[in-house]
This record gives C-alpha cells, sequence and structure tokens, in this order.
C-alpha cells in the first residue's frame, strides 16, 4: 500500500466519523497512520476518533503528535496547528489536567484568535479558576476572555465577580465611581456578565441607591459612567435588586423631570444625568414621551445614554412592530396553557444579549461523539427541526448555528418572547427559523413531520405532559432524535421548598413582590427559619425577575424522576438514547462502576437506584430519546 491508498483511508475514515460512527473510523484511521506516519492530518483525525471512542491517552497521544508534526511542516498553516492544539485541550480537560488543557486552548488562541472551539474551552475552564487573593494575571486573562466575540460570558460570571470582590473588598467597601470607571474588568463584568453573586449583588444595591440619591445635577462624569455601566446590568436582570422607599420616591420625581424635559426640546446636560439615573430602575419604554426620546442623536444623547435608549427602548419598539406581524397557528383555549402564556407575556424568559459562537457540526457526528453506543441515522444537514417552547431564542441561535442549512421552526406560547427571539435572530443575521405563536396541544395541524424534535425546560409546565409527549412524537419522523429537559424532582428539592412557602403566605409574583422575597432569602439566618431555602441561591436563574419568576413563582409545575423518564417514553413509543452532561460531570463514570453490564447507560430502572443511592444527579434531566423506525 502506498500514499495514495492512505489518503484512501483517510477519507473512509472522515466519512466514518461523519455518520457517527467512531470504531470504524478508528480502524480505517489507524491504519492510514501506520502507513503514513508522518502526516499530521491523519493524527489529527484519528485522535478525533479515539476520543470519541474515550480511548483518552491515545487520543491525547495522537494530537500531540499532530501538532508536533504540523509545526515542523511549513505546509501545515497555523489554523492547523490551532486546530490540533485545541483538540489536545478538550482531551486534557475530559481527563481532568484543567492546567495543561488550559494551556494548550490559550496555544490554540495565538495560532488562531478566531477558533470558536478553543476560545469556549478556554473560557469554560478560565470561568472555574478562583484564586485566594486578587490576581492582576487572573484579572488580565478573564479580560482576554470577556474580549472574545464568541465566548460564553456567563461561564466567566463567577470567577470575574470574585476577582472584582477580592480587588475592592466587596460587599463591605464602597470604592468610589472615579475608580469603577475606569475599571476594565467592572466594566465589562457588567456590560456581558449577568451577575449571579450574593455578595456583589449587595454591594451593587447599594451603590445603585447611592447614584439615584444624588441630584442629577451633582453626577460627575465618572458616575454617569458607572450608572451607566449599572442601568445596562439592571435592564439585563429586569431590575431584580430590591428598592426601598427613598429610592422609589428619587425615580418617580426623575420620570416627572424626563416626561417634562421631553415634551419640549430637551436640554442635553439636564436630560443625560436625569435619564441615566431613571434607567438603573425603569427602562425608558415607561416614559411617556418615550417616541421623542428614541428619535434623539446619539451626538445628543452621547454615547452611554444613546446605547441605554437602543437596549431599553428602541429594541423595545422592534419588537412591538415584530409583534404586531406574528404568525399564529390558532388562538391558545387550554386553560393551563393560557395562564402559563400569561406569564412569560409579562416576563419573556430569559432576557439575553449575547449568544455564544457554536462550530457547525453534523447531526450524526454530534451525536455519535455524545453517545458511543448509539449509532445515528445519517440525517444530512438539510435537517428539518423544530423547537417547542422556544422562548426569548438563545437555545434558537444556538439550534441555528449548529444546523445552518437546517430548516427549524420554533414554537412558544408567549408573543413577547416570540418578538424577542425574532429581533434578536435578526441581529445575529440567522435566516433559517421560521417563528409561529402555537400550543404545543395544536401542533398535530402543521401537517408536517421533523428529524429532530427539541424541548427543554417545557413540558413539566403542561398540565397533562403527556399529551404534550404524544403530539410532539407524533411530529418525529421514524429514527429521528428527539432532546428533552424535564425537571429532577430530587434535584429541585430547595426549589420545592421556596414554591411551598410562596403558597403558604400567599406572595404575590409582582416584580416588587420577587425583589422582597429574594432579599429575604439573601439575609437569612442559615440556622433560622428560612434557612432551609438557602441553597436556591446557587442557581443561577435566582438572579433576575424573569427567571426568578420562572423558577420560583411558575404557575404550573411537575417534577420527575428516572422510573418517571422510562414511564414517560413508552407511553409515547420513544427509546432513550442517554443523558446529556452526564459524561463530563463525571456521572457517568459511577454509574458505570456501579452497573458494569449497562454499558450504553441506557437503562433507566438503574438509574433510579443510582440517584436514590447517590442522592440527586441535577436540577434538571437533558436527555435524548429517538424513534425507533
Amino acid at each position: 500500500m502506498n500514499e495514495t491508498d492512505a489518503h484512501s483511508l483517510l477519507e473512509q475514515g472522515l466519512t466514518a466519523l461523519s455518520a457517527g460512527d467512531a470504531q470504524t473510523a478508528a480502524r480505517h484511521l489507524e491504519l492510514a497512520v501506520s502507513l503514513y506516519a508522518n502526516q499530521p492530518e491523519f493524527h489529527l483525525n484519528y485522535g478525533v476518533a479515539l476520543e470519541r471512542l474515550g480511548r483518552l491517552d491515545e487520543a491525547e497521544e495522537q494530537f500531540r503528535a499532530a501538532l508536533t508534526l504540523g509545526e515542523s511542516n511549513a505546509s501545515f498553516q497555523a489554523p492547523f496547528q490551532a486546530k490540533a492544539a485545541a483538540n489536545l485541550g478538550f482531551v486534557l480537560r475530559r481527563k481532568g489536567d484543567f492546567q495543561n488543557a488550559l494551556g494548550a486552548f490559550d496555544r490554540a488562541l495565538e495560532l488562531d484568535p478566531g477558533h470558536i472551539g478553543a476560545g469556549l474551552g478556554f473560557v469554560h475552564l478560565l470561568g472555574g479558576l478562583r484564586a485566594p487573593e486578587y490576581s492582576p494575571g487572573l484579572e488580565a486573562a478573564l479580560l482576554r476572555g470577556l474580549g472574545l466575540s464568541h465566548a460564553n460570558y456567563a461561564d466567566l460570571a463567577g470567577a470575574s465577580a470574585h476577582q472584582l470582590s477580592l480587588k475592592y473588598g466587596l460587599p463591605d467597601a464602597e470604592p468610589q465611581p472615579d475608580a469603577l470607571a475606569t475599571d476594565p474588568l467592572f466594566g465589562a463584568y457588567l456590560e456581558k456578565c449577568l451577575n449571579t453573586d450574593p455578595g456583589l449583588e449587595m454591594f451593587l444595591t447599594g451603590l445603585r441607591k447611592r447614584l439615584v440619591l444624588t441630584p442629577p445635577e451633582d453626577l460627575n462624569e465618572d458616575a454617569q459612567v458607572v450608572a451607566a455601566l449599572l442601568a445596562g446590568q439592571c435592564f439585563l436582570n429586569e431590575y431584580v435588586f430590591l428598592a426601598e422607599d427613598d429610592e422609589t420616591a428619587a425615580v418617580a420625581a426623575l420620570k416627572d423631570r424626563l416626561e417634562s424635559l421631553l415634551e419640549t426640546s430637551p436640554d442635553d446636560a439636564a436630560l443625560r444625568p436625569a435619564a441615566i439615573l431613571y434607567a438603573l430602575y425603569q427602562p425608558f419604554s415607561t416614559l411617556s414621551g418615550a417616541e421623542n426620546l428614541a428619535a434623539l442623536s446619539g451626538d445628543a444623547l452621547g454615547s452611554a445614554l444613546d446605547g441605554l435608549v437602543d437596549l431599553t427602548l428602541r429594541h423595545a419598539l422592534q419588537e412591538k412592530g415584530i409583534l404586531e406581524n406574528l404568525e399564529t397557528l390558532r388562538p391558545i383555549t387550554d386553560g393551563t396553557s393560557k395562564a402559563v402564556a400569561a406569564m412569560y407575556e409579562e416576563n419573556p424568559y430569559p432576557r439575553w444579549l449575547h449568544v455564544p459562537a457554536q462550530q457547525a457540526t453534523p447531526l450524526s457526528e454530534y451525536l455519535g461523539g455524545l453517545f458511543r453506543h448509539f449509532t445515528p441515522p445519517d440525517f444530512g444537514d438539510r435537517l428539518d427541526i423544530l423547537i417547542a417552547g422556544c422562548g426569548t431564542g438563545q437555545h434558537v441561535a444556538h439550534a441555528a448555528r449548529t444546523h445552518p442549512k437546517a430548516s427549524i421552526t420554533a414554537v412558544d406560547l408567549s408573543g413577547a418572547s416570540l418578538a424577542y427571539a425574532a429581533r434578536m435572530m435578526e441581529n445575529l443575521g440567522i435566516e433559517n427559523v421560521k417563528f409561529l405563536q402555537a400550543d404545543i396541544l395544536d401542533l398535530g395541524d402543521l401537517g408536517r413531520d421533523f428529524d429532530m424534535i427539541q424541548s427543554v425546560g417545557v413540558l413539566h409546565h403542561m398540565k397533562q405532559p403527556g399529551a404534550g409527549w404524544q403530539v410532539l412524537a407524533g411530529l418525529l419522523r421514524p429514527g429521528g432524535v428527539f432532546k428533552a429537559g424535564l425537571y429532577s424532582a430530587r434535584g429541585r428539592e430547595s426549589i420545592t421548598a421556596c414554591r411551598r412557602i410562596i403558597e403558604e403566605e400567599a406572595i404575590g409574583s409582582t416584580r416588587a413582590d420577587i425583589a422582597a422575597f429574594r432579599r429575604r432569602i439573601l439575609t437569612a439566618d442559615p440556622g433560622g427559619k428560612d434557612g432551609a431555602l438557602t441553597d436556591v441561591i446557587e442557581v443561577r436563574d435566582f438572579f433576575t425577575t424573569s427567571m426568578c419568576r420562572d423558577l420560583l413563582f411558575h404557575v404550573q409545575e411537575l417534577n420527575t424522576s428516572p422510573s418517571g423518564l422510562k414511564a414517560t417514553l413508552d407511553a409515547a413509543g420513544l427509546d432513550f438514547i442517554g443523558f446529556e452532561g452526564f459524561e463530563d460531570a463525571g456521572i457517568n463514570a459511577a454509574y458505570r462502576e456501579t452497573f458494569p453490564n449497562d454499558p450504553a447507560l441506557t437503562d433507566l430502572d438503574n438509574w433510579q437506584a443510582f440517584e436514590a443511592e447517590h442522592g440527586a444527579l441535577t436540577d434538571m434531566y437533558v436527555f435524548w430519546c429517538h424513534k425507533p423506525d
């Protein structure tokens, strides 16, 4: 056999990889490497196949060989070397060698700053670091991560908050606006991350109060910069911070002042500080005369205020226009569906500004890598995808970027959520999505079927989830796959405890009610009556109004267990493929030790026993199933 034969083996291996058959791919690529050991590309792809088979040490060896050979061969440029370094980073991360994995991702980004996988891997690992004291080096790395246009900024939120707290002695200290206004990490954090740090929330809440109680004419340039940054964060968290009476009175006075200014030709010097302070508590869409504010130029408003007008007013006006032209399948008639829809009309969920980049990946290849025992059909790249319960579209953007040639139908009960989603897709340049307002119970009227259906965090909010499963299973083509997410009864015990208190005390679900209940939990004595509720602070959804309402105040919620999943899937005629996320979390490894006779990890009776033994596995089971041919 010669070099031509080796390249033929490479093509056969790549074809098998694309089809999700890593075992066959590894056989072809192993032979190709043995025939032509100096070819970096052979080592790289053999490493990919080995990683998918879980042979991590061997995969690491192949990626290192690919990187070394690529660096010594002038025909293999930086993008190839970056790909090899990034793959090395991912396999090292799976092995738990986080320090060297971070170094591999860093090397990949040096070679190719736009490498999506390396950026996501770098940020994911960086976000898990916590220094015992303030570290300028870690701060610089965090800023680098927050500067990557394709990063998942949410991964960096905790580490960034921790650094800021150490740097300034928060929440007890009160750094002055002149220091905060020129702090690049503080600015990047408020612009790109949702704060989920309780101590930092208390500091930001106090900072907001100090700012709003400052007369607008006394608000200097540094204070205006800080107030604008914080106002953007407050819009992102939907003004979830508790406001006290003196703040509420100050905001009411600001509203009167602004509305009076907007009736005439506003003076820039008077408008800017008053408007920025108002935006700390309310979106500009709540002002009478808001259209006059939206029409002012960027020069008249200044960059900081113009950005807030975009964020809290112009975007809302865009969504209003989209809502007027939104396609509807039929009027929603189910009582529970109407109540759920009303909740999300008031609080579209979630509000988001950024979405990480995503590498386009064939579905067969993705599933073959995720579940080694499952050989998916060759779906091709022109998939028909249904996202049932798409909310404000963050998940839609992920699916559209992963499958750019797919035809995606995204459905939700809430018109306000869909309008937000459609505006964000337009901003991102995503064109392969059709939005439709509809109840899952009515989707049989679509008159079509799909290769893939995704419904994560949705079906447990139906009065009879089984009815929703039946409808969606009926829309899935034979051989098609279904990604679902359902709440875990065991994993949400602390949330259930909060919901019980809310029901017993008849606590309302207005923004003020939610803010007051959150403050009660944030300040609870761990040994007191509310101490058992404080676990909920660890949940990211606790930190915005819409997410907290969804988390603790939802009008309809049912939880389940592995045995419940089994009954659900059996009734729907679907076969369980496996849980997503358990491999990286180390859960699968522990399960394999306990149940070595279930190498596919698909016996849900075993999973029920495993969870009973080990405790809650997750707060939401995210899993895949498929419809038999």
